[in-house]
């Protein structure tokens, strides 16, 4: 029984006549009073299929976005490689290095753009500031909550570019090589013909920053797999600190630039013959000139005509800084801000070890307001002076309670320091620490996530998996500290799936709590209750206290059936908004996914939201 049951549910256990099954919504009020209109609907709904509407407003934004970056990159790919096909102060640039230079170049465009807006992904406060404001729409809030696979698109970008690019020079420093003109020696940048490709890379500005950079981005690429970032962390969180270098670098790579451009082509026609005597006028009725044959004469005309010095060249100038410039003031102005406001010193009121190794920590900051489902960044200097880690809020700051918690999972080389450093002043014969002798910890945050949206909608459905259920906890802990008539949800569904049984003992006491609050107040629908153990022998489940034996109550064996419970909130809400919010393993967002982009003839709008930060 869920702890929304209704209180009428015996009076229905006593009835004789035939059974009538009763679906009814406290809310709206309706219901379906026969089995066979319950049937009807159940095989109606079981034909549902794929809703195209429904997949592209829950994951077709990626999809969408994929399309719009690519096309984007093509165009500044091939506006930058027909100006260089074309434009005539390259003619001499173009003659020794043919394909290659407008290949380079269309792949510096793409690199240029890349690299200037994949730092606006990571500006955090600007994107929780956006995401705070009630006038932005949710479809808005879902495309700013995908700013972690916006990053890693453009990253993936930046590596196909830089592939293109440095191939493209390869291939420039052999033409460098081999097409050595006596004619127009400064417009190469080899001293003789036959000169070694390696020596014109490794001698020159452009090469040697080129060659750092391609290492720093594969260094970047490697530690940013999800087997280091789990197990190494600190190796994967520093090597993307090695951005600062690349991009110094980026902006120095132009400096004495290997590629040069003709500065005199008013005086100067690019190829014309390098001579001062103009060409000879055909004599008049010679024979008949057409239309075209006149005008290549008159060109030939006034292209020795006009020949009047040596071609000159300059280094060609670089727009790598104009890129740059705009996201670079936004995103380190972000940072400065962050690094002044996360000297902020947090105050650990206690700390508690749960099972399956995760330990909660009560925090206290003086003027901190934070926002259920938001997270913030740690930092403990004992274990690491720079890294930082991202923990949503199991609780949130009140009006009656200042303190906030998180819950971390000892899970990698950080938070496993952390666990040794707290555990050496702790005492599990009384399960008290020395506050004393505990180490500092800074505070940087809060920052906006998905699960903020719990409470935009009427019915919101809440689905976590082991320690995904963080964000959800603290939605519960708001419930239970606020006034519940305050906001806008009136039904919220509550699914937890767990591996072990002890996993619920994390949050007994705020379950329980709750509930009974929730029925003083008249008001048992707001919350469905289902909880789900997927590891172990099935077997009866006994609490101690109170609060266990009702939530041990409520706890089902085996995995939640997504079906059945979609179906029962598309009934009880027919044309409504539904949120969705997911987190916890892969295979778990992606059957709720699926089950979101079903179609349903009740016209109900399941809208997906998985938390994700990086």
């Amino acid at each position: 029984m869920d702890l929304a049951g209704n209180k009428g549910s015996e009076d229905r256990g006593r009835e004789t006549s035939a059974p009538v099954v009763v679906d009814y919504d406290p809310m709206t009020g309706k219901s379906a009073t026969t089995r066979g209109r319950q049937a009807r609907h159940r095989r109606r709904d079981s034909r549902d299929g794929f809703s195209t509407c429904s997949w592209f407003r829950n994951g077709g934004f990626k999809y969408l976005f994929v399309v719009v970056w690519t096309g984007l990159n093509v165009a500044a790919f091939w506006w930058s490689y027909m100006q260089y096909k074309r434009e005539a102060k390259y003619y001499y640039l173009r003659g020794i290095l043919g394909l290659g230079l407008c290949v380079s170049r269309g792949s510096a465009a793409v690199l240029n753009l890349n690299c200037a807006t994949i730092l606006l992904p990571m500006c955090r406060c600007l994107l929780s500031l956006i995401r705070r404001s009630k006038h932005v729409h949710r479809t808005t809030r879902k495309c700013l909550d995908r700013s972690r696979f916006i990053h890693i698109v453009i990253a993936v970008f930046i590596c196909l570019g830089t592939t293109v690019h440095c191939v493209a020079h390869f291939f420039n420093a052999v033409s460098f090589s081999i097409n050595y003109n006596i004619n127009v020696p400064d417009v190469n940048v080899a001293s003789y013909l036959g000169e070694s490709p390696c020596r014109i890379i490794f001698t020159t500005v452009p090469g040697v920053t080129g060659c750092l950079m391609l290492l720093i981005l594969v260094a970047i690429v490697l530690t940013s797999c999800r087997a280091v970032r789990a197990s190494r962390h600190e190796l994967f969180w520093y090597c993307h600190q090695l951005f600062l270098v690349f991009y110094a670098l980026l902006i120095c790579h132009s400096i004495r630039g290997v590629l040069k451009e003709q500065r005199n082509t008013n005086t100067h026609t690019p190829g014309c013959l390098d001579t001062a005597v103009p060409a000879a006028e055909p004599e008049p009725g010679s024979h008949d000139w057409s239309e075209q044959e006149s005008h290549d004469w008159f060109m030939k005309m006034n292209s020795t005509m006009i020949c009047e010095e040596e071609p000159a060249f300059v280094p060609h100038r670089s727009d790598t800084w104009c890129f740059l410039i705009l996201p670079a003031v936004l995103y380190i102005g972000e940072r400065l801000w962050r690094f002044f406001r996360s000297y902020r010193c947090v105050t650990v009121i206690g700390v508690r070890f749960h099972a399956c190794d995760v330990m909660e920590l009560q925090l206290h900051v003086d003027q901190f307001e934070a926002r259920p489902g938001q997270y913030v960044m740690l930092r403990c200097p004992m274990v690491s002076r720079l890294e930082w880690h991202p923990f949503t809020m199991t609780r949130c700051p009140s009006q009656s309670n200042s303190t906030f918690t998180v819950h971390i999972r000892i899970q990698g080389d950080w938070t496993c320091s952390l666990r040794n450093l707290l555990t050496q002043n702790y005492d599990p014969g009384t399960g008290d620490i020395e506050c004393l002798k505990l180490p500092k910890l800074y505070i940087d945050g809060p920052f906006g996530s998905a699960s903020e949206d719990v409470f935009r909608y009427d019915t919101s459905i809440c689905i976590a998996g082991g320690v995904g259920v963080t964000p959800f906890a603290a939605v519960l802990n708001w419930l239970l500290e606020s006034q519940t008539k305050r906001t806008k949800l009136r039904r919220l569904y509550f699914i937890w799936v767990c591996r072990h049984v002890k996993t619920f003992e994390w949050f007994t006491e705020t379950i329980s709590q709750l509930h009974q609050k929730l029925w003083e107040s008249n008001r048992p629908d707001l919350l469905t209750l289902r909880l789900y153990v997927t590891g172990g022998e099935q077997r009866d489940l006994r609490g101690s206290t109170a609060a266990e034996k009702l939530v041990f109550s409520r706890v089902k064996w085996g995995r939640p059936n997504l079906k059945q419970l979609f179906g029962e909130v598309m009934v009880c809400n027919p044309g409504s908004n539904v949120g969705v919010f997911v987190c916890g393993p892969k295979k778990l967002s992606q059957r709720v996914h699926k089950q979101c982009n079903r179609w349903n003839r009740r016209k109900a709008k399941f809208h997906y939201n998985k938390e994700s930060f990086g």
